[in-house]
């Protein structure tokens, strides 16, 4: 059954090497999956459960599941070989890709409408205040405090970063007199919710999310700004691993995936789509504007 790694455990998880290889390709015993914190490790775990058991099964062989403490971690253990199969942000992806990362996406959650936004085609970065509050623009928030999500999150701060210093001529940490990172999207919302942060700039996915689990109230927050459509986060695996094995990956995500009803169900998705790189290619192409 899937090991769940975590603490001091997760550098040694990362960095030691994967030997179960040919010389040819890698099939490796166990599998290392990763997945960017977007949400609480605990929830995460639990919501993916199917997954990991689902792949077990396919695969024959052990998933070991690495609950990263970053989005640049997983990137990381990509670029050293030692994560297998991942869950990754666009703009995660696009600097992966930037770092020449041999990897495949070729996964992606399929969409539908949401509680509050239409996440049929895509997702957004939104710009949330409490709704009990005085901020009713943009305008009113400069010199307040703002919380991102993570360096290398799409909606937490790469469509930020660009789009406010669009609106205002301004970059963030001149319009704003404190910017955070919270680690996750989860954590960016609480901060705004307990008021440690006067806004936040997180997934309109989680919006939704938080608001279907009782998480969070649909008239707490006040909606100011909400970039342009955002593609679903890839799933992708490393482009050495055996043709065989990444064959047996792909067929569960988009075939047999009659076990991963309880994983649909959890988050309200249809299931996943076939994608591919050039899917991301406007964020990989936003990203190398931002990070030349």
């Amino acid at each position: 059954m899937s090991k769940l790694l975590s603490g001091t455990l997760l550098v040694a998880a990362l960095f030691l090497p994967n030997l179960a290889y040919s010389t040819d390709c890698e099939d490796p015993r166990p599998l290392r999956f990763a997945q960017v914190p977007q949400k609480k490790a605990d929830l995460l775990a639990s919501q993916f459960q199917p997954l990991y058991q689902h792949l077990e099964r396919v695969l024959g062989r052990r998933i070991e599941v690495i609950q990263a403490p970053s989005y640049s971690a997983v990137v990381e253990g990509l670029l050293l070989g030692n994560i297998d199969l991942a869950d990754l942000g666009p703009a995660a992806y696009a600097m992966a890709k930037k770092r020449r990362a041999n990897i495949v996406v070729f996964a992606s959650f399929a969409g539908q409408q949401g509680v509050v936004f239409d996440t049929a085609r895509g997702y957004h970065s939104v710009l949330v205040t409490r709704a009990d509050k005085a901020f009713v623009t943009i305008d009113k928030l400069r010199g307040a405090t703002v919380s991102l999500t993570d360096p290398a999150s799409t909606s937490g701060a790469l469509f930020p970063r660009r789009e406010i210093a669009r609106i205002t001529g301004m970059p963030l940490e001149r319009y704003f007199r404190r910017v955070s990172y919270a680690g996750s999207h989860d954590r960016a919302i609480e901060a705004l919710q307990r008021g440690a942060v006067d806004a936040a700039f997180v997934s309109s996915t989680r919006i939704d999310e938080m608001i279907r689990s009782g998480q969070l109230r649909r008239d707490e927050l006040r909606i100011l700004w909400q970039s342009s459509l955002i593609p679903f986060d890839p799933f992708l695996y490393r482009g050495t691993l055996c043709k065989p094995l990444a064959d047996k990956i792909r067929h569960a995500f988009l075939v047999d995936t009659e076990p991963l009803r309880p994983l649909f169900e959890a988050l309200r998705r249809p299931g996943f789509n076939a994608v591919d790189d050039d899917t991301y290619r406007a964020i990989r192409d936003i990203y190398t504007e931002m990070n030349p």
